[in-house]
């Protein structure tokens, strides 16, 4: 009997130490988060490593130990990871929830950097089409209203971006395409016009889907490019390859002969139209594959044209002359010309500068060229073929003159930095210093050596 009593004495005390109490505690020095949802988690990036987050907590045992307990979903079971902590490292993730708490409270510096381009931009809108074309647009025919509405409407242009932009982020990329929206929206308004009522004639309805295609325009890239994060190369891309979409619009109408007859105009203008919003959005799908400086888009912008350029009096040459040779060759060369000039940019990265110098090397070469030849032609003897050639010859050498000035530059300097090479030697510093000083100059090794390979 009494053994028995001594078992069940023990057994309730060994029940006793088998149960624990635990508090829960904060997370934060400021006592305030008790739990780590998976919201909170998201926005201060905590414990990234654990799929299926569910919470954290913070429990603290009546001997003064505490538990972090991470709980997560896996295979569709809750599994609770608890992990034993001192005082010392409660203390060090406190301070660090604490801090990640602080940096999410302090409002972020908005990116304005493009804010001044794009006010800059809608202003000259404002002062060279919206200007004169709203009061058109309104049947305002008094000299004095013509003039108040061009001052009212200019200063507009000035103030509306303004306002609409002072508390929000305005990338450099959000300026250049919002400008080119603004200005190409002038053409898909006249496109859109053409296709759905042609013979109207009054300034409302000439001037009337311009002016609202131009704000729409603007508006749309405004937010596409917030929305797919362009960087200002990849903007540039877009746009660069929507006005190919429209050159080549145009040059299919003329092959099709849909500028021939007036009855076909609509549709060549539809045309003309469907291949722009198709060059945007070949411009859209590249500017995801690939990466693009603003030097590069110039670049390839004009690699379409060196190509049109090209196969133009090519194409005309071969077949006789004949009036649509011209286009059919435009439009073979532009096709190449962006195609070999993709693949080529993909190992380069000019900036903003050597695109446009290279672009103006491209067009002073063909200038220089076509005024040698129009010098040499006293006798009026050279057709246009003669000068289309020459010209792209001139073009041709330009191009690859500043192309290749520009890439070899970055090929040597990156070159010359890899026959660098620094070894260090920390040893050799520790050991000098234990050495006691030399009464006479004796040979000290090197702490660090600089090799360039030759």
């Amino acid at each position: 009997m009494r053994t028995l009593a001594l078992l069940l004495i023990a057994a309730a005390c060994l029940q006793a130490q088998l149960i624990q109490v635990e508090t829960q505690v904060p997370m934060d020095t400021a006592g305030k988060v008790l739990e780590v949802t998976p919201e909170l988690r998201s926005q201060l990036a905590l414990y990234p490593e654990v799929e299926n987050f569910l919470s954290a907590k913070l429990f603290r045992s009546v001997d003064s130990t505490f538990i972090l307990e991470v709980a997560f979903s896996k295979n569709g079971a809750l599994i609770r990871s608890r992990t034993l902590k001192n005082a010392a490292a409660v203390q060090a993730l406190r301070q660090e929830l604490s801090q990640r708490l602080l940096s999410a409270a302090q409002p972020q510096a908005l990116d304005q950097s493009g804010r001044t381009g794009l006010i800059v931009g809608q202003t000259l809108m404002g002062l060279s089409f919206y200007g004169w074309a709203v009061p058109s647009m309104l049947n305002i025919e008094q000299d004095r209203q013509i003039v108040a509405a061009y001052m009212l409407v200019g200063a507009a242009g000035f103030t509306l971006p303004y306002y609409l932009t002072r508390n929000r982020p305005v990338s450099t990329s959000q300026s250049m395409l919002t400008f080119y929206g603004a200005t190409r929206g002038i053409l898909y308004g006249f496109l859109i016009k053409n296709i759905f009522a042609p013979p109207a004639d009054s300034p409302p309805d000439k001037l009337g889907p311009s002016v609202l295609a131009s704000i729409t325009g603007s508006v749309a890239a405004f937010h596409l490019v917030g929305k797919y994060k362009l960087d200002i190369g990849n903007a540039e891309l877009t746009g660069v390859m929507g006005d190919f979409g429209t050159g080549l619009g145009t040059a299919t109408a003329h092959l099709a002969n849909l500028w021939k007859y007036d009855s076909r105009k609509s549709a060549a203008h539809a045309t003309m139209l469907a291949m722009t919003a198709g060059g945007l959005g070949m411009g859209m799908w590249l500017s995801q594959r690939e990466s693009y400086t603003r030097g590069d888009a110039y670049v390839l912008r004009m690699n379409g044209l060196l190509g049109a350029q090209c196969l133009t009096p090519l194409a005309a040459a071969i077949s006789g002359k004949k009036e649509k040779s011209y286009t059919a060759g435009a439009v073979l060369g532009a096709v190449l010309g962006i195609g070999v000039g993709n693949h080529l940019l993909a190992k380069q990265n000019f900036t903003f500068s050597e695109g446009v110098l290279i672009s103006c090397g491209h067009i002073a070469g063909g200038l220089l060229a076509g005024g040698l030849t129009y010098l040499l032609d006293t006798q009026d003897r050279y057709d246009e073929v003669t000068y289309l050639s020459t010209t792209a010859l001139g073009s041709l050498a330009g191009h690859v003159l500043l192309y290749s000035a520009f890439s070899q530059k970055r090929n040597q300097q990156a070159a010359n930095w890899d026959r660098l090479r620094i070894s260090l030697a920390p040893l050799n510093l520790i050991a000098a210093k234990r050495q006691p000083q030399p009464q006479s100059p004796s040979l000290v090794p090197p702490f660090f050596t600089v090799h360039w390979k030759i």
